[in-house]
């Protein structure tokens, strides 16, 4: 409470529609940017730890390469932009599914899913911290790739490559809100965040072209929408082929981002309706 007896917080009872939603949306970014920068070390660590994976992951992967394509520009742009996307993929896993559970340890989600508040904003303030990170991943990655590596970054088209970012981002939360029902409905759901990332990240060919894949894992492939987000990346910053008519591919690109939403807010609220009519909510 505040002197004199107003409320210290804020509520959305008043409005309706599109401005509550907006609302909601602004006061949870406001509460993600003040968390992220009270922490320095959160900080210090996002910075580190993309610069270390850049060691860690591509001078393995190089090795397994011919010794031309060591110093081959585009092909040392491509793993720069499936580092980058690498961070897209993994906002959502991370964002939804660490928010739910944070509030499952601390006691807190009973309380926080009694309000009327959208579900896919509520668990979505990690999201916005990691809106920062991947641009702070932009530009410290750029300076390490051109360190390490001596070349300079490919970009073709500006505004495209960042469309294709900013649509993998929603993709990311759609495909966040599923794993967050998961851990609404088992809890600790393990090791199992780390798998689904590198299943996706090999499947949607992020760090290799899908065409390298075998036939019947391309078939796979073409159904996960992180597929259409690597070929479109890699077209717009490096004019790379796709698979299908570049077109199409957006084509299906947004329309799986909408269902994969859609389907993840889905779960969200049945899983909840469930716990709740069990009475199993307040389990951690």
């Amino acid at each position: 409470m505040r002197r004199g007896g107003g409320a210290s917080y804020r509520s959305t009872r008043f409005v309706r529609g599109i401005r509550a939603l907006a609302l909601e949306i602004s006061w949870t970014a406001k509460v993600a940017l003040k968390t992220y920068f009270r922490y320095p070390a959160w900080l210090v660590s996002d910075i580190i730890t993309t610069p270390a994976w850049l060691v860690l992951l591509l001078f393995p992967i190089l090795m397994f390469l011919p010794r031309e394509e060591w110093s081959d520009p585009k092909v040392l742009n491509m793993f720069f932009w499936a580092m980058i996307l690498w961070d897209v993929v993994s906002a959502g896993l991370w964002s939804f599914g660490m928010a739910i559970r944070r509030e499952q340890q601390t006691g807190t989600l009973e309380f926080i899913l009694l309000t009327n508040a959208n579900r896919a904003v509520l668990f979505s303030r990690n999201l916005f911290s990691r809106i920062v990170g991947l641009g702070l991943t932009l530009a410290y990655t750029y300076f390490f790739f051109v360190l390490l590596f001596g070349t300079s970054v490919i970009l073709h088209d500006v505004l495209p490559v960042a469309a294709v970012l900013l649509v993998g981002l929603f993709t990311s939360m759609g495909f966040g809100l599923i794993y967050g029902a998961l851990v609404l409905k088992y809890k600790n759901v393990g090791p199992l965040n780390n798998i689904l990332q590198f299943v996706i990240l090999g499947l949607s060919g992020v760090f290799f072209p899908v065409s390298s894949l075998p036939r019947e894992l391309q078939l796979v492939s073409l159904a996960i929408p992180f597929t259409y987000l690597s070929e479109l990346l890699r077209y717009h910053a490096l004019r790379t082929p796709t698979l299908l008519p570049v077109e199409l591919e957006w084509a299906l690109l947004l329309a799986l981002t909408a269902a994969l939403v859609a389907a993840g807010l889905a779960s969200i609220y049945a899983i909840e309706r469930r716990l709740k009519r069990t009475g199993e909510l307040g389990q951690y």
